[in-house]
């Protein structure tokens, strides 16, 4: 199972979530753990300024951003609507 690392970005932009959201993206972490290219998921690359970065859907409007580490690390970097992007 992998090891996730949380950016204090990412920690900031999560407690900002409502409640609702937060348990929604904490499911979508588990799967994510388990099988990081679950098609639920859609993970896919980055390209252009996050070139060499990594996302996968939460939502239909929320996205995690990452970056697979050593081994079986991944670093969490941020959350958010596509506004994450920037």
């Amino acid at each position: 199972m992998l090891k996730i690392l949380f950016s204090e970005k990412f920690i900031s932009q999560f407690e900002a979530l409502n409640h609702k959201m937060q348990r929604l993206a904490e499911n979508k972490i588990d799967i994510f753990k388990k099988d990081p290219r679950h098609p639920s998921l859609k993970t896919h690359k980055l390209n252009g300024a996050l070139a060499g970065y990594l996302s996968y859907s939460v939502d239909h409007q929320m996205r995690i951003v990452f970056e697979y580490g050593e081994k079986d690390t991944v670093h969490f970097l941020k959350i958010g609507n596509h506004d994450v992007y920037r």
